[in-house]
């Protein structure tokens, strides 16, 4: 079992001294002293049983907490009542916060927990509520999260893949062998393939739409061919699915739990932006995110500005790459658009005449169809300088794999996205044509900020509220289910993700 923390160990004490300054015959004072001081029920101590047994359905190990039995065999008294408190706090503590501290796994995690007050809760459930009930209810309440849960539920009594497929070259049109066989009778088990078809069968056409169908799902390369990575996703059986589900469903514990009547999210992992308002999507946006090395942070902020026909001001490493090529090839650099700033004075300078040496400058681009930013910006000040932009290099919406900006959040159709946001400042869609057909740059500052969050889940639900599993682009699941499981690593080293760029 692990090691109590020290906020659960504060909570436990705090419980402690109020239960004992009570006093024995304080249970009849109050409501809020029989809360603490009254004995623990032969029903309420089933009820908390009940409970730690169910923690696996929440991704949660139940070895990890009090033993049910053990408690249910406790003769009455103190030592039974503070091991049940002792119990109730610690669980709920997990599902109420998360069982990992996030920050032991990214550095760079600032998006707020979730507001809950565990000694309320307590009051609650030994005041009528109940325990069973009050546990519960301290589990996130998001559909997201109890369609997880049932995923979770129904995978333990699901078959296991029907046999691996062995490791070897990639498997195309024409091939055919025990590999082939593999690769059709997983997707055949999947649901995406209809006729498990006869051994030693060739891949064709069918099996090769089928299989572009699954890669599509995960967000691969849907080119039909089953290469390392894609066999890697059909070897996957119940055991690494369920340590995804639980991975997922720890994430949406370390969320708040009102994440804004009108907000933003965007899921790193499935290249999604979604604008929710009122309980419900009202706009979809494929996204580009950043590169493995510059790999896009999950936080939360507020939206405030909105830039149409931005200009963009190189941050440290992109911009030094822009000077040299000022200093090398300015002829090239003015045809991107791009102006050379002296630092010193704020002022534009003439790259073929300036004095280089002993000198400091910096890149900004002006607006137009080269500018790293597209036709729009969305700001919303952090410290990782990240913000959602457009971008010139719309063909890479195309691709199934998005990874390939400097950090920031790449939108689809930037302008559709202007109109949602503007229109809770009173813009009629008309109104944010008219100012993007202009073409003369505006800063528009929100009076109505709004929320976004930058998260990062592999585990989604779609419209029908199924599962399903997208690739770990960022490889943070087996980081997070060893930390479940107790194997804590070494929190990783800061990188300098986004910094303003593409």
């Amino acid at each position: 079992m692990r090691t109590t923390t020290p906020l659960k160990a504060l909570i436990i004490a705090i419980v402690m001294v109020m239960a004992a300054a009570a006093g024995p015959g304080a249970g009849s004072a109050n409501a809020q002293t029989r809360v603490w001081s009254a004995p623990w029920s032969a029903s309420e101590i089933a009820d908390l049983g009940d409970a730690l047994s169910e923690a696996w359905t929440h991704g949660l190990d139940p070895a990890d907490y009090a033993d049910p039995r053990a408690l249910a065999a406790m003769a009455r008294g103190r030592e039974r009542d503070e091991a049940a408190r002792a119990a109730w706090f610690e669980y709920a503590e997990d599902l109420a916060f998360g069982r990992v501290d996030p920050r032991r796994l990214d550095r760079d995690w600032t998006t707020p927990v979730r507001d809950q007050d565990l000694m309320v809760w307590y009051a609650r459930a030994r005041d009528g509520l109940g325990i069973f009930e009050s546990l519960e209810a301290l589990s996130p309440q998001h559909p997201d999260y109890q369609a997880l849960r049932a995923a979770l539920i129904s995978l333990s009594a699901a078959p296991d893949a029907p046999g691996p497929i062995a490791p070897g070259p990639a498997l195309g049109r024409g091939d055919q062998g025990p590999r082939v066989d593999a690769v059709r009778a997983r997707l055949h088990e999947l649901g995406l393939l209809a006729d498990p078809g006869r051994p030693g069968a060739i891949f064709d056409a069918a099996l090769e739409s089928a299989l572009m169908r699954f890669q599509a799902r995960r967000n691969l390369a849907a080119d039909g061919r089953a290469g390392t990575t894609t066999i890697a996703e059909l070897n996957a059986g119940a055991d690494r699915r369920a340590g995804q589900l639980r991975a997922n469903l720890e994430r949406w514990r370390w969320l708040p739990a009102d994440l804004g009547q009108r907000h933003i999210r965007v899921n790193i992992a499935d290249y999604r932006l979604e604008a929710w308002a009122n309980g419900r999507v009202e706009r979809v946006h494929e996204t580009q995110i950043g590169k493995t090395y510059a790999s896009t942070p999950v936080f939360s902020d507020s939206m405030s500005i909105v830039e149409i026909h931005p200009w963009w001001y190189t941050p440290g490493g992109l911009g030094s790459r822009w000077v040299r090529i000022f200093a090398s090839n300015p002829a090239y650099a003015y045809s991107q658009g791009y102006h050379l700033v002296d630092l010193d004075t704020g002022e534009r300078v003439n790259a073929y005449t300036v004095d280089w040496p002993g000198r400091r400058f910096r890149v900004v681009q002006q607006p137009g169809p080269n500018n790293a930013m597209g036709e729009v910006k969305f700001l919303f000040p952090n410290r990782h300088n990240v913000y959602i932009h457009d971008t010139p290099h719309r063909d890479g919406f195309a691709l199934s794999r998005r990874d390939d900006s400097a950090g920031c959040v790449r939108v689809g159709d930037p302008q559709e996205l202007a109109v949602w946001v503007l229109q809770g400042e009173g813009w009629s869609p008309a109104q944010v044509r008219a100012a993007f057909d202009a073409g003369d740059t505006r800063r528009v500052r929100l009076a109505n900020e709004i929320p976004v969050h930058i998260l990062y889940f592999t585990a989604v639900t779609d419209r029908l509220g199924d599962v399903r599993f997208v690739f770990d682009v960022y490889e943070r699941d087996s980081r997070l289910i060893d930390a479940l499981d107790g194997i804590m690593p070494a929190a990783p080293a800061r990188e300098e993700a986004g910094a303003g760029a593409l």
